[in-house]
């Protein structure tokens, strides 16, 4: 009797559950990536960047992305801030360099017209002139753009960001009196700030540069220039500076504005009429003790977070009269914390309303009022304003329309909760009536004195009708404006290139897509100055993670629902800024949703010290330094694969909204100096950004949705690719996970969790926040179970050596510190799907370079890499060696998915359902998924030899199996099995290619046992 069978040695399979969590303290460990580095190695991104030749000018395809040459081009940016510039040629190769190395392709020329820029930046300042160009500032800005050219590093050029105009530049002595921001906006109606800013553009653009041979405009290097920063009309009269104007300039502004009225109406009435001008008597106060006659019975003090305040009746009004005081015995972070309001009053949309009161404070201070909803979502009905007391009372009136019907609104008195101080309210009024838009005595269109629409106080303000009109005037003023410098850029420079106009945030969308690029910029947790900005001795910064929020609050919600249809968007300033210990997220979080959201361009701000020759070196800075930051340095790497390599995918499906220039007008009705557009003005919300592309197209016949659909439900959203998962299923510990391919990374809350992202799996330990970013991506091959190398790195808690918090809630410092800069050492474990003698892995120095190496634990299935606070590091290189043998044929035969179930590509399963295991097909040359022939199994027969037969097995076997032994073995009695020489011999082998027929025999006739048993045992 004879018989053939397989038997089949399984290995063990480690599990990743079995991983041990290593749980010890963090020790903070100096980690300063030099400044003029550029070493090769797996940390050095640099063969990203493709020489830039005469012919690699960037323009925008029919789909409105970013091309060279017809190929798609994304821009992983930096801002160059004042300093970088201008410093020591000696310098500038090397920075050049290393930004070269951490993936950076575009450089964005910041605020080199400031006086306070390095040098003096380019403008050769006097005490009365601003109009010069200092030449050997010039020069070094032609040096640094040259030197980035050569490591193909593109340029973006800003005009007009910090300049300071001199009595003498011909605007008159009044500039000097202004705020040097709120004179940007004299070039929209005022022909000398507009020819200023003509000049200064041709002497930067024209000159040739002497180490190209071309002028900054004709450099194909130069990709971007921009018109004017973060600025517009519209936006200085939301943020009060048109109102703020002097008398000279506003009679400027004034006399475009009657040449504007003239030309649409014909006489007072016509214009009046459709101003809906409105004349109403004051019915009796509607607000309860408004004298306060009884005590402070009717009102409410509320106090929030850590602000206190005492509120009681005292007697120092005018004639000894009673009044309201709010001492605010313990300020808070933010000044809405303490409020003093009446609640339960009724409004109706279309009414007039005015409010009228008296106030004090002291010492001075501003205090915030508004008719609000006292309920959520606790939006103004029409009017919100903040008003500067002083230790003096004053009287405070204003009427308004109310913009919508509620029964439940209160009149509010808040902002004082930033500060310790005493506030005085008396005489409060609030009336039903008043008069709105009626003009003032002795003006007229005909007389050529319509008064300017004041946005806020006691001035002409106008019906909803009449500023609708004054915003339809300054949006003209714009348009104007844009076209007049596009202008002079395009036919007096000679700029081929793409000119940007200036944030989404900042200036209507119909405007701004008539130029070549869309931008927005965006900061999580901007630092804030409760008293004088920019006060370093006063200022704080929420120390909070982003990944906790998916409100509105967060930015790139807010960034996605700037995009225009159509136009490349891009996002050239970006940051989350220091001292804040969760900075490490921002490139990723970025990056991620950026190629998700389809954008074209992302820049940090900024890169901060380079190396000037004289700053000391290996530390951070300051509020948004990132040179020296090492997880925000270290995390730009995975975020030029990200965004750059186009590792996470653009979302599948865009949803589009419908922006009209008469909706525009509507919209900006209700908008704020910052947020002049969004996508959430039409009712996007915030989650969709997080699980769709968003769009919103603009023009007088688009198509788009008027309606937008609702925003995923629940904590959890994942992106319509389903490599994006925002996490905040449990509160204030949100986790982001990115799932590519060839990137992996989590971002937040994930310590002591054991996370699966397709196949990869990570297990951080604690650590000191109990937050850490960890993040690998492959650097050079295509997947993580094939050859590849890949770079790892793992952020957490930094500080500079020093540095001093002020508070229990690390908000803000009373020291930066100084170098050298302390990280922590993020432990991990980390497991791959693959056979561990195939997994090397180094950690890495501040250079990037091999220092040590890590041991790598696991089985023939199962790479566990182990990394402990003994690394001193923050980043490691893992190298897989190429798949050979069985493994290669598993990645043949199965897709991802199912290499991940052993059920189907482990071994010992049979995926056909012929009983024919895995490794048995591997052995002998077959596919996995269709059932074994029956004459490529192994077959039984007799070999004669001498005149004796012996039992033999023969079968066709796969030459490259080589990581396979086959070994014949022989039983009597099939339960006792004897292999090796004295059982059986190899009897023959004949080649037959790619595979060859192989021969086994039993070394016994069969004469000499009453039954003998054959087999075959596959193992590897």
């Amino acid at each position: 009797m004879t018989m053939h069978t397989f038997q089949l040695l399984r290995m063990s399979f480690a599990l990743i559950a079995a991983l041990t969590v290593i749980c010890s303290a963090q020790p903070a460990v100096p980690f300063v990536l030099p400044w003029d580095d550029s070493s090769p190695g797996i940390a050095d991104f640099s063969p990203l960047n493709a020489p830039i030749g005469p012919n690699a000018r960037v323009t925008v395809d029919a789909n409105g992305h970013f091309v060279v040459s017809s190929n798609r081009i994304r821009f992983l940016g930096m801002n160059f801030a004042g300093q970088l510039p201008f410093t020591p040629t000696n310098k500038t190769e090397a920075v050049a360099a290393r930004l070269a190395k951490f993936g950076i392709n575009c450089v964005r020329f910041h605020h080199m017209d400031a006086p306070w820029a390095h040098g003096g930046g380019l403008l050769a300042y006097t005490s009365t002139t601003s109009t010069n160009i200092n030449p050997a500032q010039l020069e070094k800005l032609h040096y640094t753009v040259a030197r980035l050219k050569e490591h193909g590093i593109y340029s973006d050029i800003n005009l007009l960001v910090g300049r300071q105009y001199r009595s003498r530049d011909g605007l008159g002595s009044a500039v000097a009196t202004m705020d040097w921001k709120d004179t940007h906006v004299l070039g929209y109606f005022n022909d000398t700030a507009l020819a200023l800013q003509k000049d200064y553009a041709r002497k930067v653009l024209t000159p040739i540069n002497r180490f190209t041979g071309l002028p900054l405009a004709k450099d194909p290097a130069v990709a971007f220039v921009e018109v004017i920063n973060e600025n517009g009309i519209i936006q200085k009269w939301l943020d009060g500076g048109i109102d703020r104007l002097p008398a000279s300039y506003a009679a400027q502004l004034g006399s475009k504005w009657n040449d504007w009225l003239a030309s649409r109406y014909t006489n007072d009435a016509a214009l009046l009429a459709a101003w809906r001008a409105i004349d109403q008597p004051l019915s009796p106060n509607l607000l309860k003790n408004g004298a306060f006659s009884n005590s402070l019975s009717s009102w409410t003090t509320e106090q929030h977070s850590s602000a206190r305040a005492v509120s009681s009746r005292t007697f120092d009004f005018i004639d000894g009269a009673p009044s309201a005081q709010i001492k605010v015995t313990q300020a808070s972070s933010e000044s809405w914390h303490v409020q003093f309001n009446q609640a339960g009053l009724s409004v109706a949309i279309g009414q007039p309303y005015t409010i009228s009161f008296w106030a004090k404070s002291d010492p001075p201070a501003g205090i915030d009022v508004s008719v609000m909803q006292a309920h959520a979502d606790w939006q103004t009905v029409g009017f919100s304003q903040r008003y500067s007391l002083s230790t003096n009372w004053q009287q405070f009136t204003r009427t308004f329309v109310a913009d919508r019907t509620d029964t439940n609104v209160r009149v509010n008195f808040g902002g004082m909760g930033a500060a310790l101080g005493t506030f005085w309210i008396a005489d409060a009024r609030f009336h039903s009536g008043g008069q709105v838009g009626l003009l003032p005595p002795g003006t007229s269109l005909a007389t050529h004195s319509v008064p300017a629409i004041l946005y806020s106080g006691d001035g002409y303000t106008g019906t909803a009708e009449a500023r609708r009109d004054w915003l339809q005037f300054l949006r003209d003023l714009e348009f104007q404006y844009y076209e007049q410098m596009l202008e002079c850029i395009r036919s007096e420079c000679g700029y081929d290139g793409l000119v940007f106009g200036t944030i989404m945030a900042n200036s209507p969308a119909t405007v701004q897509s008539r130029l070549d690029v869309i931008d927005g910029h965006a900061y999580w947790q901007h630092p804030v100055f409760p008293g004088t900005p920019w006060d370093m001795s006063n200022w704080y910064v929420r120390n909070v993670s982003m990944v906790n929020t998916l409100a509105d609050d967060n930015t790139l919600a807010g960034l996605a629902r700037q995009r225009i249809k159509g136009k490349p968007f891009t996002v050239t300033e970006y940051n989350h800024p220091q001292p804040n210990y969760y900075g490490a997220e921002g490139p990723l979080l970025l990056a991620a949703y950026a190629a998700f959201q389809d954008w074209d361009g992302v820049w940090m701000f900024d890169y901060g010290h380079g190396q000037d020759g004289s700053t000391t070196m290996g530390w951070v800075q300051g509020f948004f330094d990132t040179a020296q930051h090492p997880g925000k340095m270290a995390n730009l790497l995975l975020a030029a694969n990200l965004f750059r390599r186009s590792d996470v995918q653009p979302g599948q499906q865009e949803i589009t909204m419908a922006l009209t220039p008469e909706t525009e007008l509507d919209l900006l009705l209700k908008s704020h100096a910052w947020g002049i557009f969004s996508s959430s003005q039409l009712g996007v919300p915030s989650k969709l950004a997080f699980a769709r592309r968003l769009s919103t197209s603009v023009g007088t016949d688009v198509a788009g949705l008027t309606n937008p659909p609702a925003g995923p439900t629940g904590s959890i959203i994942t992106s319509d690719t389903g490599e994006l998962t925002w996490d905040l299923g449990i509160p204030e510990r949100g986790l982001v996970k990115i799932n590519t391919p060839r990137t992996k990374a989590l971002i937040g809350w994930c310590t002591n969790k054991i996370i699966n992202l397709g196949g990869l799996i990570f297990a951080p330990a604690t650590n000191t926040l109990g937050w850490c970013t960890i993040g690998a991506t492959i650097v050079r091959g295509d997947s993580f179970t094939n050859e590849c190398q890949a770079l790892l790195v793992a952020t957490g808690w930094w500080e500079n050596t020093g540095q001093t918090w002020k508070n229990t809630e690390k908000t803000s410092l009373s020291k930066f510190g100084g170098p050298p800069v302390l990280t922590e050492v993020v432990p991990f474990t980390l497991s791959l799907p693959i056979s561990t003698n195939r997994v090397r892995v180094w950690a890495l120095d501040e250079r990037g370079q091999r220092k040590a190496s890590v041991t790598v634990t696991g089985n023939a299935t199962n790479a566990v890499i182990v990394v402990t606070t003994n690394s001193s590091t923050i980043w490691y290189e893992i190298s897989v060696s190429p798949l050979t043998g069985y493994a290669q044929w598993q990645t043949q035969n199965f897709t991802a998915a199912e290499m991940l179930d052993a059920t189907v590509s482990g071994e010992g399963a049979a995926p056909a359902g012929d009983g024919v295991p895995n490794l048995a097909k591997y052995y002998l040359g077959l596919p996995a998924k269709t059932p074994a022939p029956a004459d490529r199994l192994p077959l039984s027969e007799l070999i004669v030899i001498g005149g004796r037969s012996f039992l033999a097995i023969r079968h066709l076997r796969d030459k490259a199996a080589t990581d396979v032994k086959c070994s014949p073995e022989i039983s009597n009695d099939l339960r006792t099995w004897e292999s090796g020489p004295s059982a059986a011999v190899l009897h023959s082998i004949e080649d037959l290619g790619t595979l060859e027929r192989v021969t086994f025999r039993d070394t016994e006739p069969i004469a000499a046992r009453q039954q003998r048993f054959m087999r075959l045992a596959i193992s590897r």
